[in-house]
């Protein structure tokens, strides 16, 4: 009896240290490039851990990291706050996909296997429906904007949202090029922005995806919006005229 006590100690103890090191290695996409076929993938856990047997699924067609994509910067063996890009060539669609980061096991239709998820161009593709029971994405949304796109939550936030085109050099331009202040704020949110010439629409969300506040006026009317009301946390911002839109973060004290 003494000895199997001690047994189921030892498997709790292990058991709970397996669960402790799974929850503190949380993996993300943080970046999707469909035209050139590669994915950014981050570490905003607190240990080190090989992913190689991670696996990305896209429009029902998968591949496992390290024996079906080729690494082009970084570690599969990713760090804390590391990132590593993996190419695999004719794997996304430049249109619309789907994207799945999944664990090394389980079915790619539970929700318990899946890490993370994003889609873009439409909604309904692929294994959205598996997201959606996870939690970790709303039915009927996608990332509309333009190609490639960044993640740009702090790894605890999920949803299209949480999406922005990335913006290289040559592209800046097409950027509004917001100056947001004060930054934080207490309750008035100033916005200025240096590149627009229309009418603007915001939208704010909350670190859980959900639209707290939106709007829209002229562009030399759009200067201060009204966030006394919100509670304190971090915030998006989301403004968009015409073709350009900005997203940037603000904090609400």
């Amino acid at each position: 009896m003494k000895t199997n006590y001690i047994f189921k100690a030892i498997f709790t103890l292990l058991f709970t240290a397996f669960l402790s090191f799974q929850a503190s290695a949380q993996f993300r996409i943080v970046e999707v490039h469909p035209s050139t076929d590669t994915v950014t993938i981050k570490n905003f856990g607190a240990t080190t851990q090989d992913i190689g047997a991670y696996r990305l699924c896209a429009m029902f067609s998968y591949r496992t990291l390290a024996s079906e994509t080729t690494v082009i910067t970084g570690l599969l063996n990713l760090a804390p706050n590391a990132e590593v890009t993996v190419s695999a060539s004719g794997f996304l669609n430049d249109t619309a996909s789907d994207l799945g980061l999944y664990l090394p096991t389980g079915s790619f239709g539970s929700p318990a296997a899946m890490e993370d998820f994003m889609q873009y161009g439409g909604s309904g593709i692929g294994r959205e429906s598996v997201a959606v029971s996870k939690g970790i994405w709303t039915a009927g949304t996608f990332v509309s904007l333009t190609p490639p796109y960044a993640y740009i939550g702090s790894g605890a936030q999920n949803g299209f949202q949480f999406w922005e085109t990335v913006l290289g050099i040559n592209d800046f331009n097409s950027s509004l090029r917001l100056n947001l202040y004060p930054n934080p704020t207490n309750s008035l949110l100033n916005i200025k922005s240096e590149n627009n010439g229309g009418n603007l629409t915001f939208q704010i969300f909350d670190i859980l995806g959900k639209q707290v506040i939106n709007g829209s006026a002229h562009s030399e009317d759009l200067s201060t919006i009204d966030v006394s009301n919100l509670e304190h946390g971090l915030y998006l911002i989301k403004i968009s005229s015409g073709d350009k839109n900005e997203t940037k973060r603000f904090i609400k004290n």
